[in-house]
């Protein structure tokens, strides 16, 4: 038997230095490690939900509110009461919010050129379909496995 390495280490690996490097050029803004999360909110400025953004980004409804709460004890967002749904509240951006995302998103710009350094246009579209095609055949797979041991039978 050989040892195989998980696909996912390998990219676990890559975002660890990833988020390293961006950690090193936005620290001073103390965002923590939710700089995309915080660019999101600021692109859809009050017009986003926390379950909206929740069902964006793939996380469960409970972590969004930890992220947002965290978001706003830092004082990067608020809530505001949904003018059309009052049961709804949208995330707004504040003014030190409004400072950061641009420096974010410029880390972002330098961080994805200096990774990308050497690796084609047409190379960068084949990753990124790769990346699509393993997302798209793994997702069926947890519904499949949850529904297979579910029919198990129970033996004690």
């Amino acid at each position: 038997m050989e040892l195989i390495e998980p696909i996912s280490r390998k990219l676990i690996r890559l975002g660890k230095l990833y988020l390293n490097v961006l950690v090193k050029h936005t620290g001073h803004l103390d965002v923590s490690r939710y700089h995309y999360i915080l660019s999101l909110i600021y692109f859809h400025d009050g017009q986003l939900t926390q379950n909206a953004l929740a069902h964006i980004l793939g996380k469960d409804k409970s972590a969004m509110v930890s992220i947002i709460n965290l978001l706003t004890a830092k004082g990067f967002v608020y809530r505001e009461n949904n003018p059309n749904d009052r049961r709804q509240q949208l995330l707004r951006v504040t003014e030190k919010a409004k400072l950061a995302v641009p420096q974010i998103v410029e880390t972002f710009e330098n961080i994805n050129t200096d990774i990308t350094e050497g690796i084609s246009t047409a190379e960068m579209q084949v990753f990124e379909s790769v990346l699509t095609r393993m997302h798209n055949n793994l997702k069926p797979l947890i519904s499949t496995q949850t529904t297979t041991l579910q029919a198990k039978p129970h033996t004690d």
